[in-house]
């Protein structure tokens, strides 16, 4: 079973870090609103659930960033006489931070669309094993302070249907 959850976590994280994927969708956010939004990379698209203030104190953090991870399993046996048939719920948390809160809910709320962009780009299939539906559900998360700056976080659950 943790194949399923690795395997689907793989295909989202490539998905966003494509050429046509999150910072694509930043590039067309940007341009609309006229502002500027830093591009993401493989070292800020992390396959890690880890709490901020532990990566804060922990890892060379680089802001913003997303940290996608397999945050539920639910075999709901719609299958029978497979080992799993039922949902996968992947988390993707946008994580962005600065020295003013002034302006901090707007930045998080374009990562999160670019996110969503990316998402309503890939219904369908993601392997062989797991397809995705286009649902999922944003939870925003009040600003706190880390460290010296501020972080706002929000987390994007995307269902999937998976069997093995």
């Amino acid at each position: 079973m943790a194949n399923l959850c690795l395997g689907a976590l793989e295909r989202l994280r490539s998905f966003l870090l494509a050429s046509d994927g999150i910072n694509a969708a930043l590039a067309q956010i940007s341009a609309r609103d006229g502002i500027h939004l830093p591009a993401l990379s493989d070292q800020t698209i992390l396959a890690q659930n880890v709490a901020s203030d532990l990566a804060d104190e922990n890892l060379a953090v680089i802001y913003p960033a997303v940290h996608v991870y397999c945050d539920r399993m639910d075999n709901q046996q719609l299958e029978k006489f497979r080992k799993f048939s039922g949902r996968l719920l992947l988390a993707a948390e946008v994580r962005v931070s600065r020295e003013q809160i002034a302006g901090l809910d707007q930045e998080l709320a374009r990562y999160m669309e670019a996110v969503a962009d990316v998402l309503g780009a890939h219904h369908g299939q993601w392997t062989e094993n797991v397809a995705y539906g286009g649902g999922y559900e944003v939870q925003f998360r009040e600003t706190r302070l880390g460290g010296r700056n501020f972080i706002a976080t929000a987390k994007v659950e995307i269902e999937l249907q998976a069997h093995e």
